[in-house]
């Protein structure tokens, strides 16, 4: 069994079979050119179709070996969770190669910062109070939000 852990089979337990449906190896199995083993921990979150892609993407960003040392770390009730935030990870960077994720944050964070420009020009008229309010009323403003609505 030490043997075929230096080859990273998968790892995981034992006690699922090797695809969710049991017609062939998994996406990420499929990936790597190798038989997917029972208790492969990437079988129920990457089946054979979609998940070959998303898995090549987890693979190139993260590595197989890391991912699936990562997924054994996580309790099973909250690896989809992850399963998901690591492909949305990979994809993002496979998209803005700079940035990732984060260019993704800040144009959202633009978009909040043009949507809220006039309604707190509406309530704020002037810069002072928005100045002396801003701070007050939520922990998640950042720099980048006051500059844009004081420009207004």
């Amino acid at each position: 069994d030490r043997e075929r852990g230096n080859k990273m089979d998968c790892g995981g337990n034992k006690n699922t079979g090797g695809s969710e449906r049991g017609d062939g190896p998994c996406g990420a199995c499929k990936f790597l050119r190798r038989k997917c083993v029972k208790g492969c921990i990437f079988a129920p979150y990457f089946d054979s179709d979609q998940g070959t892609a998303h898995f090549a993407a987890v693979h190139k960003v993260f590595g197989a070996s890391n991912a699936s040392k990562l997924l054994m770390r996580i309790p099973a009730h909250k690896r989809l969770d992850a399963v998901v935030t690591l492909c949305y990870e990979a994809l993002s960077r496979a998209r803005d190669p700079v940035y990732g994720c984060v260019g993704h944050l800040f144009a959202l964070q633009q978009q909040v910062c043009i949507y809220l420009t006039p309604i707190l020009s509406l309530i704020f008229p002037t810069s002072l109070y928005l100045y002396l309010l801003l701070p007050f009323l939520s922990n998640n403003w950042s720099p980048e939000i006051f500059m844009c609505i004081t420009k207004v």
